[in-house]
């Protein structure tokens, strides 16, 4: 298209608020001047004001909390052609000293705003408010303004029935929910493995890999359609586990997903006994064979659902803000991305995680254990490595092409150039790649805060025994019969 980049599609659909006359004119009034200003969106939840005044709407996915795993300063995972829009709001902030405006949880889009510009109330009423603040402070002092704008602002941005904010939730019981959640607070090292569910209508598969996984690890994860590829449900694959006496991690992708499809499949796992969860919502399906879907904005964010099943869990409160007579256990867990932008703007993306109510982090494949061990400084710096459980994840590389297309495919993965060398010059690249995952296991166990480790090995799943023993983690693994 001639005439520079287009703007990003709106939705097909609009149910613009019922204004009355007076709102309406003010609402054109900031349509037009956000969209010169902002190249706003309109989606009627303005968080322009928590976003150093980028806004987020313009992001190739629409996220409000942050950006995706492949966030780099160079440019977007989706749309490679343009600059990422987190990775400017964070440096626009930095520059601010506002980045801990960046922690509030925001509430997924209310469509029914959308173009409704100055109110936010669907039914025309305005908010009972006190006078803004000064135009010089709009103008020249965007990040001290006065209690009267940051209450009237925020006001705007939180919703009733969503009720987010910046501070850290922890959870509201006692007693652990789930194995794993007690193995973690005795303080013993736990060990989880990564499986690749199988496309067939049998669980010959899933029995045959809780067989060999049983007294080595503690949990399995089941992917939910890894690269946008179809396979079996993870909540079936988890119930599987569980029959066969290995207690799963349900994941639960939010990619497509509305925010009732999340609620009833947490709440439906933890009905059968699945009380691990894990949060996610990186994975566009770019990766996968088929061809690609849009890019779609999302309902919720991995921020968003795990705020949205937080409160489920400790307030009985679901993802519409209405009261829930039984209260659902789980364990949340969330995923963290080391490598995925600087490190003390990662941190920021994990602190919303902890806060949102993530009670375990696995990471993204870690190769790189120095850079690794800055990110976890950057936790430090926040005071975040107390208030969650971390457990990095290793993955044995199969070969020279998996190595090349974990570094320049997978957002959020890097693999120093020494390890792909020695992956491509080995003469069995396989074993080569299980020596280096032994060597990053024997580094990372003795980091401080490192409370287990994740073993992603999908679709060769029978290395997962073999990694334990030699790694010495079977010391550290559950006493379970096989």
């Amino acid at each position: 298209m001639l005439g520079g980049t287009p703007q990003r599609p709106r939705p097909a659909f609009y149910a613009p608020a019922r204004q009355r006359s007076w709102d309406r004119l003010l609402s054109r009034v900031e349509r037009r001047v956000k969209r010169t200003l902002y190249n706003c969106q309109s989606c009627g939840n303005c968080l322009l004001d928590k976003s150093a005044f980028i806004c987020p709407m313009t992001c190739s996915r629409g996220l409000r909390n942050g950006p995706c795993r492949g966030s780099t300063r160079d440019r977007c995972f989706v749309e490679q052609t343009r600059a990422c829009t987190w990775f400017r709001i964070y440096q626009r902030a930095e520059r601010h000293n506002a980045l801990d405006r960046l922690l509030e949880i925001n509430a997924p889009r209310d469509h029914q705003l959308s173009d409704s510009g100055i109110s936010p109330h669907s039914d025309g009423a305005a908010p009972e408010r006190s006078p803004g603040p000064p135009l010089r402070d709009l103008i020249r002092n965007w990040v001290r303004l006065n209690p009267d704008s940051e209450g009237f602002q925020t006001a705007r941005r939180q919703p009733a029935w969503w009720q987010g904010d910046s501070r850290y939730h922890p959870p509201a019981y006692a007693e652990p929910l789930s194995k794993l959640e007690a193995a973690l607070a005795s303080g013993r090292f736990v060990v989880s493995a990564e499986v690749a569910p199988p496309m067939e209508p049998s669980g010959d598969r899933i029995v045959q890999v809780v067989g060999f996984l049983k007294g080595h690890v503690d949990t399995a994860n089941f992917t939910d359609n890894p690269r946008g590829v179809a396979r079996m449900s993870g909540l079936a694959c988890a119930l599987h586990s569980l029959k066969e006496g290995m207690e799963p991690v349900l994941q639960i992708q939010t990619r497509y997903r509305g925010r009732h499809d999340v609620e009833s499949e947490a709440v439906g796992g933890a009905v059968v006994g699945i009380h691990n969860v894990l949060c996610l919502g990186d994975d566009t399906g770019r990766l996968g064979p088929g061809p690609a879907p849009r890019p779609e904005w999302g309902d919720l964010d991995a921020v968003q659902a795990l705020w949205m099943l937080r409160r489920l869990r400790d307030e009985g409160v679901n993802g519409d803000g209405e009261p829930i007579e039984h209260q659902p256990r789980y364990f949340l867990g969330a995923m963290a991305s080391p490598y995925a932008a600087l490190p003390r703007y990662e941190a920021i993306v994990t602190e919303k995680k902890i806060n949102a109510g993530a009670q375990f982090l696995q990471t993204l494949p870690v190769f790189d254990v120095a850079r690794f061990g800055e990110w976890m400084e950057a936790l430090d710096k926040r005071d975040l490595l107390g208030r969650v459980y971390l457990m990095p994840t290793v993955a044995p590389l199969k070969s020279a092409w998996h190595a090349r297309f974990m570094a320049n495919e997978v957002p959020g993965i890097h693999i120093p150039a020494t390890t792909r060398a020695r992956v491509e010059n080995a003469s069995d690249p396989q074993e080569e790649g299980i020596e280096i995952a032994l060597e990053i296991i024997a580094k990372l166990i003795g980091i401080e805060w490192v409370h287990g480790l994740h073993i992603l090995a999908p679709e060769q799943e029978e290395l997962v025994p073999r990694l334990v023993r030699e790694s010495g983690l079977k010391d550290f693994a559950p006493d379970v019969e096989t």
